[in-house]
């Protein structure tokens, strides 16, 4: 009898297994949420249910206890579908407009066409195909060559920040994309002096200078700081705004130093207040256009993708710290000639800076920025093995290395290039027209968000119109500066 009721009492307990396994499926299938009480867990298959891969916990149910109900006890069942639970992080991207494929191409394509405007700058300076007798010489062809070359790069300098995430779901490190960052100034910038020091009569005599400088060093670090908030900001506003934002707040704030601590001369104080204003006033036009652009993307029911509701909070707090990211970033870009003032006032004579001291300055900013890369490398392997405390952290560490290495090695290449025709384009032109000319790269970074990555919605007329008045008023700000400040 004993045996008997043994085997009765497997079966039933296996007919119980069987019918909960059942029911268990029918949930799956038939139902997206069912709720039985006020205790919740979700999961997406039956695997979870047992804290397997797939699904997040309720701290009520935790990882690895099976679901069930008992009779006092009850919980909330929240399923997704097959396809949720099959999207691999891939797959996540899709809905973007661009992949990586593309970004990567049109990045080699920036290089590409940076390096061709470079090579006819110098070939014409080293041929003396332009030898001005005064500057500026708005009549000569470098200037120009210089200044569309110049704000086609800096327009486009910051498209490997829109790199989206790969395989894994992982996007490039922010600090070692810095890194690599460096490394592509010192791969552009030490050549190129090199190869100023070599040609023409005028700065020959460079060649004995020292290639590093505490102060060029100073300036290294100013432009991965510079570099670094415009990474974030990019990602939070987009890339139609968030240069921009950078280059409005970068303006006002040069000027500032410029005015009060090296205490030069403002030629017009009317002239240049108004040009403040005009600059103030494109910023918060740009905060503008993001609020009416979310706003209409909000009525109309999705905001980034999803439903409104808390994605649409998460999205205005996201635009906000990416527009304090766009001012830090502004903050610090303002200051980037700072170390070379210092510099200027340090070394130059009466007769003032000679080209000795101005390639002086730029070889040990190169060079700088070299000293920076395996601080930073450094500074994300610690980070790396503090946080991952497994033996596999060397593993993940080289992963995140080899997917930073294109992206930021790219931007610091296209920065250097830039960098270098914006030299030339104020040395043949001027300050006064070379300066704005190379802050149009706005417009540049504008077409790309807008028509590469479609961070801006310019069909909805509202927006379109903010979104003009607010680089018009960034480039008019630029002009008056320029000739009145």
């Amino acid at each position: 009898t004993k045996h008997l009721l043994g085997i009765l009492v497997f079966e039933k307990r296996s007919q119980n297994m069987e019918a909960n396994s059942k029911d268990t499926e029918r949930l799956a299938e038939e139902e997206k949420t069912k709720t039985y009480g006020s205790f919740e867990f979700d999961r997406q298959d039956e695997t979870s249910l047992k804290g397997g891969h797939g699904g997040y916990w309720n701290p009520c149910c935790p990882s690895g206890s099976d679901a069930k109900r008992t009779g006092h006890e009850t919980y909330t069942v929240r399923t997704k579908s097959d396809d949720e639970v099959a999207k691999t992080p891939h797959e996540e991207q899709a809905k973007l407009p661009y992949d990586a494929d593309s970004l990567r191409r049109a990045a080699f394509w920036v290089v590409v066409i940076g390096a061709v405007f470079m090579c006819i700058v110098l070939v014409m300076e080293a041929t003396n195909a332009s030898n001005p007798t005064q500057l500026p010489d708005f009549n000569g062809p470098v200037g120009w060559i210089a200044v569309l070359g110049a704000l086609f790069l800096f327009g486009s300098v910051g498209l490997m920040f829109k790199e989206p995430a790969d395989e894994y779901g992982e996007k490039p490190d922010a600090v070692l994309f810095q890194a690599f960052n460096a490394l592509g100034i010192f791969v552009v910038g030490v050549p190129l002096m090199v190869f100023e020091c070599q040609s023409g009569d005028d700065v020959r005599e460079a060649v004995d200078f020292s290639w590093l400088d505490w102060l060029g060093l100073l300036g290294a670090i100013d432009i991965i700081i510079v570099s670094f908030w415009a990474h974030l900001s990019t990602q939070l506003i987009g890339y139609a705004m968030a240069p921009a934002v950078l280059n409005g707040v970068g303006m006002i704030t040069s000027f500032l130093w410029g005015k009060i601590f090296f205490s030069e001369p403002i030629r017009n104080m009317a002239g240049a207040l108004f040009s403040l204003f005009l600059l103030v006033l494109g910023v918060m036009l740009l905060g503008a256009t993001q609020l009416a652009n979310m706003a209409a993307a909000r009525r109309e029911g999705m905001v980034d993708g999803h439903s409104t509701g808390s994605s649409s909070i998460a999205t205005a707090a996201a635009a906000a710290a990416g527009f304090g990211a766009g001012v830090m970033s502004g903050v610090f870009d303002g200051a980037l000639m700072v170390p070379y003032k210092l510099h200027e006032r340090q070394l130059a004579g009466p007769a003032g800076l000679s080209p000795k001291h101005t390639l002086a300055y730029l070889a040990s900013f190169s060079v700088g920025s070299l000293l920076t890369a395996p601080v930073l490398i450094a500074f994300a392997a610690i980070r790396e093995a503090k946080d991952d405390t497994g033996s596999d952290w060397k593993n993940t560490f080289t992963r995140k290395l080899k997917r930073s290495a294109v992206p930021g090695g790219v931007t610091g290449v296209v920065w250097a290039m830039g960098n270098f025709l914006s030299v030339h384009a104020s040395k043949h032109l001027g300050m006064s027209v070379g300066f704005p000319l190379v802050q149009t790269g706005i417009l540049v970074a504008a077409v790309w968000g807008v028509f590469f990555f479609q961070d801006l919605n310019l069909s909805r007329l509202h927006v379109l119109l903010l979104f003009l008045a607010a680089l018009g008023s960034l480039m008019a700000g630029a002009a008056c500066l320029a000739q009145m400040g």
